[in-house]
């Protein structure tokens, strides 16, 4: 940990209302409330609303109220796009938190950009950080980045003894960025071949055939480039029904309650490593206690929201009330303690905020996440 100041974001106990005429500071959540991504969006907004209401209700910033401006980007960059311009020109917000996908934050991060509006995504699209691109000044990524989660899990394969490794990957910028990865570390470590990589589209309904493709490589494990529990919960189960019964090794973003219902009992071949285990608090008692009246936490969308709008938080009371200052103060301010296991920091020249020794390995044994 960093010795500069840690900024405490979490606010401890309500104290006094926000007065009702004070200028409200608007906030744009742009999240996926329907659609493949629903099952996060859904939970980012429960965390994001209670972190927002326990500021207000304890006097918000310097006496002036958090408003939230939620859009529903259906899991659609297309609306993603829409939505963002409609909250950035007309709503006039001064932040976004979101998108809950790679591909619909990728979608307004330039007109985020233009406007002087950062942007909190909750990805781990490696792309969204691109030092390489302009627009990656104004984003400040609010989950566990591709480049850290995937190696670990990378690695805890090979440590199991695996060879062969078949990829399954949703077509989709995370999917593809996570694919790539896997393969050329594979490649450039020469610890393991890749037997079978096959993908399939976000809406697909049928994985018989990438299933089929991957049993007949004879894999003796396969990796899962994806954080949808829909089409991840499917391919668990037609994996099992086409016969092959290896581990699958995932990602953060996959520890969700809701893969467990859509795996059923396929979902127990499941190791990933994560940021939190929504069947046991360990580390994250503040965020189980913050979610305890909000529908709890299911999965990886709390954590996420909740750290995300902490750290809105922390830069506003700072003193930042424009856009511009917002973004400066996110690179100045220190770690920021929200409801993760280890704090989150941004600096000038990074702005992936999260590291390794926020991770620790899980599995799925009786229906419920345990710890490895």
């Amino acid at each position: 940990m960093t010795t500069a100041l840690l900024v405490t974001a979490a606010v401890v106990a309500p104290t006094q209302p926000v007065a009702a005429a004070a200028e409200p500071l608007k906030i744009g959540v742009l999240i996926a409330l329907s659609g493949p991504a629903a099952a996060y969006g859904s939970e980012e907004r429960r965390a994001i609303e209670a972190v927002a209401k326990r500021v207000n209700a304890a006097g918000g910033i310097k006496g002036r109220p958090i408003q939230l401006i939620v859009r529903d980007t259906k899991t659609n960059p297309t609306e993603a796009a829409r939505l963002a311009n409609q909250v950035i020109l007309d709503d006039r917000v001064i932040a976004i938190i979101g998108a809950t996908t790679g591909s619909e934050t990728l979608s307004f991060a330039e007109l985020a950009m233009r406007e002087k509006v950062p942007v909190f995504p909750m990805v781990g699209t490696q792309s969204v950080t691109d030092p390489n691109e302009p627009f990656s000044k104004w984003v400040f990524r609010m989950s566990v980045p591709i480049a850290v989660d995937l190696p670990a899990s990378r690695s805890r394969m090979v440590a199991d003894g695996h060879k062969r490794a078949a990829i399954f990957s949703e077509e989709d910028a995370y999917g593809k960025q996570a694919s790539e990865m896997f393969a050329q570390l594979s490649h450039d470590k020469g610890d393991l071949q890749i037997v079978a990589n096959v993908s399939a589209p976000k809406a697909a309904t049928d994985l018989t055939a990438v299933a089929t493709t991957i049993r007949n490589a004879k894999p003796d494990a396969i990796f899962l480039a994806t954080a949808s529990t829909g089409s991840a919960g499917a391919f668990l189960r037609k994996v099992q029904e086409v016969g092959l019964n290896v581990p699958v090794y995932g990602l953060a973003g996959i520890v969700q309650s809701q893969i467990i219902k859509n795996a059923g009992k396929a979902a127990e071949s499941l190791i990933a490593p994560a940021l939190v285990n929504p069947d046991e608090p360990g580390p994250l008692a503040e965020l189980f206690a913050l979610m305890k009246d909000h529908g709890g936490v299911t999965g990886f969308g709390a954590l996420l929201g909740a750290n995300a709008m902490a750290g809105v938080v922390a830069a506003l009371q700072s003193g930042a009330t424009t856009g511009a200052a917002l973004r400066d103060a996110m690179e100045s301010i220190g770690p920021v303690k929200g409801y993760a296991a280890g704090p989150i920091q941004f600096s000038k020249t990074d702005h992936d905020g999260w590291g390794p020794g926020t991770l620790f390995f899980v599995t799925i044994r009786n229906g419920t996440f345990k710890n490895l």
